[in-house]
């Protein structure tokens, strides 16, 4: 008796591509422009929010299966694995972008209700650069930017990919606040002035001070911002110089 060969089973290849986002053509589908041409992809659920994360016009990179439509070979549904938004290459020391950085430049601040301009130096951390005001010194391998004349007001940065899950993020910081007491989450409508815009902004205040844990989108990366503003002298100007600074990042 003669037996059928046994088919070999199919094995999954993700690909990998690059381009621009145009956005969602539906609920389940996007539109990337990849070598000048719009695709269409489609998506899981498990990539919602990667997806809505996007903009339209940003540069993103993802991954990919072919699957064969039945009854045509010749056509193929093409499946996102994954996406995300790409980040600006880490440069070094010799490349035209980090030359084309000044050393100083002016950054406006707002103070007791006044706009100013003032001076600002160029500093840079793990993988990324900012402008700090001389009331500031940043050391590099703590990522910990505090005032001279009073070091317990800092700022620790800590960079993430720009695919961080929020609500993982939420559940740290409140964790991580919780010490000082009951945490409260701003609405964007109670966020105001450099700090607007911030993808979550959880707060601590106390009788010792205000402990914050903000998340904010910059230049392509997502940034974990962990404040600390104890009572003292230095605590009105505090705030918006170092958020003033923050907003100068640059991923290097």
């Amino acid at each position: 008796m003669n037996q059928e060969p046994v088919k070999p089973e199919e094995t999954t290849v993700i690909k990998e591509g690059a381009g621009s986002f145009t956005g969602l053509a539906d609920s389940h589908t996007v539109e990337i422009i990849v070598e000048g041409k719009p695709v269409s992809f489609q998506f899981g659920k498990e990539l919602k929010q990667a997806v809505e994360r996007i903009k339209p016009d940003q540069q993103v990179e993802f991954k990919y299966e072919e699957k064969a439509i039945e009854g045509d070979a010749t056509l193929k549904q093409l499946i996102l694995t994954g996406i995300t938004k790409s980040e600006a290459k880490k440069s070094d020391d010799n490349s035209s972008e980090d030359k084309a950085l000044p050393d100083e430049k002016k950054i406006d601040v707002t103070l007791e209700g006044e706009k100013e301009q003032r001076t600002a130096k160029l500093v840079r951390g793990d993988g990324y650069s900012m402008y700090m005001f001389e009331q500031f010194t940043f050391d590099k391998e703590k990522n910990l930017l505090y005032m001279n004349v009073d070091p317990r007001f800092k700022v620790r940065i800590e960079k993430r990919t720009s695919d961080f899950n929020l609500d993982d993020l939420m559940l740290k910081g409140k964790a991580e606040l919780e010490r000082h007491g009951k945490v409260t989450r701003l609405k964007e409508s109670g966020i105001v002035g450099t700090m607007k815009g911030s993808r979550l902004f959880l707060m601590v205040q106390d009788k010792t001070g205000t402990y914050e844990y903000i998340v904010k989108e910059l230049d392509g990366s997502g940034y974990i911002f962990h404040v600390d503003i104890p009572q003292g002298e230095a605590a009105d100007g505090f705030a918006p110089l170092a958020f003033a600074t923050l907003n100068t990042i640059k991923n290097q």
